[in-house]
């Protein structure tokens, strides 16, 4: 089918007859993975009842375009290499294709913006830079099961996530400036290991950036020292598995039965790196 034949191809959709219907989703579904890109090339407005079966053939494509590269960044030698390509990867699967760029191009301005606002850049006044004032906040809890959470373009864009999302820009745009930062994985509550001089602090970025002080260990549920919380420090493949069963409980949330279980079908694959169960968030 060439492109030119597509607005009349969508149009059928409001066909009286089920079986032209029928015909007309195949189609469309054939296409692949430029649909997407497709329909914003050509400006092709939907209509509600043409937009739900797009809507489904476009995230049954991602689905399956996700399965196919999912395994694709395993083989990346860096660990914050393999953490952003594996969120980029969530990304697409709920964008789509047509923003695959978008994460780094994000993540590359909040590291150059930065390091030209400061006059004396370190890891501590970068999270105060992107937590602190009009900075990314934590998600409000009316929305705080959104998938979209999870989706580091979006919270970016948006500015608010869930505490590992923030942490995870963190992370990646502190690699960007050579900030050693780690993940802590502390249960239910994400939190990162900074590099301060000679030392090791824990951020918690959900908080607007700020330290964990041995004050505020008390609060934290059960009995914590610091040297437990430096204890906790983990790397991408612990932090994605966390990423993903935040998103299982998400999407089941939503209602969105195919993307949950895709969720855990990623995570099988990831049990089999050996990665330890864990809590989200």
């Amino acid at each position: 089918m060439r492109r030119s034949q597509l607005p009349h191809i969508v149009k059928l959709l409001d066909d009286e007859s089920p079986e032209v219907r029928k015909e007309v989703l195949n189609a469309l579904e054939g296409i692949g993975p430029g649909l997407e890109g497709d329909l914003e090339h050509l400006g092709i407005r939907l209509t509600r009842d043409e937009e739900t079966p797009i809507r489904h053939i476009l995230e049954k494509g991602r689905r399956k375009d996700f399965r196919a590269a999912w395994r694709a960044w395993f083989v990346l030698k860096g660990d914050k290499q393999r953490l952003e390509a594996a969120l980029q990867a969530i990304v697409v699967l709920q964008d789509g294709s047509r923003i695959a760029g978008e994460l780094p191009d994000l993540l590359d301005e909040l590291a150059d913006t930065y390091q030209q606002m400061s006059p004396f850049p370190d890891a501590l006044g970068l999270a105060r830079f992107l937590f602190g004032g009009d900075g990314i906040k934590g998600a409000d809890q009316s929305d705080y099961l959104n998938p979209l959470n999870s989706n580091l373009a979006y919270v970016i864009t948006e500015k608010k996530g869930l505490p590992i999302s923030l942490a995870c820009i963190f992370l990646l745009v502190g690699h960007r400036l050579g900030y050693s930062i780690e993940g802590c994985n502390f249960p239910g509550h994400f939190l990162t290991i900074a590099p301060v001089e000679n030392r090791r602090v824990v951020v918690d970025c959900y908080n607007s950036g700020r330290t964990i002080e041995e004050s505020d260990l008390a609060g934290m549920g059960g009995p914590v020292s610091m040297k437990d919380l430096l204890g906790l420090e983990c790397r991408s493949l612990e932090i994605i598995a966390r990423v993903l069963r935040n998103l299982v409980n998400a999407y089941n949330q939503a209602g969105n039965a195919p993307n949950a279980r895709l969720m855990t079908e990623a995570l099988s694959v990831m049990a089999s790196e050996g990665v330890p169960r864990r809590q989200g968030l």
